[in-house]
């Protein structure tokens, strides 16, 4: 009995560790995840497609403007945004380049007083010509600065299977904490919730229109709601053509 009983302490001693090994091997790792869902909101090396941003109030009444949206990946990460309508904002421009050490260059065209602003990095949080969305949301999101969290990944959005990962900033930041519902297989953020300092929900933004287009799944739809305020603002994408060989004069900076 002693002898059987030794042997099964033996086993025991071997197996757990193995247990614990293949458990870690399989675990889930919250940088991977992070990498796969910029590749899947920035695919291929260029993307170009006529947008509509549909602005609503508290109130239901909404406008709508519309343009045309450039990005490359490579060299260096740009996006262009040019408005066609409505006539007042004929001809804006915004321009975004993510730079060296996470840094992000933003500058806005006004042709109304045919003048360049260039915004601060800490103005990036504010909000995008009075829309739910922030200039950041336009551009290319920092997650250099942030202490990532995974969650679960038990989590589903719009009966998709996600991985959730709660981001806190590491220094001051316009958002508390953020977070995310990524979608196990196509690593699009179907569901982001944004906190203020106070832990109290902010905003909410969705990912919804999902196609693939040119190979690569595509949200056609982005909705970012402002809880506190009843507003909401809605991207949609349509024309949507990846890797056609953008110029590099297209995303210069004057």
């Amino acid at each position: 009995m002693r002898t059987i009983t030794s042997r099964c302490r033996n086993v025991a001693a071997v197996a757990v560790p193995l247990i614990l090994m293949a458990a870690l091997a399989g675990a889930t790792d919250v940088t991977e995840v992070l990498t796969r869902m910029r590749q899947a909101v920035e695919p291929g090396k260029d993307m170009r497609a006529t947008v509509e941003f549909e602005i609503t109030n508290a109130r239901g009444e909404s406008v709508r403007w519309s343009g045309q949206l450039y990005r490359r990946s490579t060299p260096d990460a740009r996006t262009r945004l040019i408005f066609d309508e409505p006539l007042d904002l004929r001809g804006t421009e915004v321009t975004v380049q993510h730079g060296a050490g996470g840094v992000t260059h933003t500058r806005i065209y006004l042709p109304a007083v045919r003048r360049f602003r260039e915004l601060d990095a800490d103005f990036r949080g504010e909000n995008f010509l009075g829309t739910d969305f922030n200039y950041e949301d336009l551009g290319f999101q920092q997650l250099d600065y942030q202490q990532h969290t995974l969650r679960g990944d038990d989590e589903e959005a719009e009966g998709r299977a996600c991985y959730q990962v709660e981001s806190v900033p590491d220094r001051g930041w316009w958002y508390g904490k953020i977070v995310r519902c990524i979608d196990k297989k196509d690593y699009l953020p179907r569901r982001t919730e944004y906190y203020d300092r106070t832990g109290i929900l902010w905003k909410l933004r969705t990912f919804d229109g999902i196609k693939k287009i040119d190979g690569y799944p595509t949200a056609t739809r982005i909705t970012m709601q402002t809880v506190a305020t009843g507003t909401s603002t809605r991207i949609s994408l349509s024309d949507v053509r990846y890797d056609s060989g953008l110029p590099g004069s297209l995303f210069e900076m004057p």
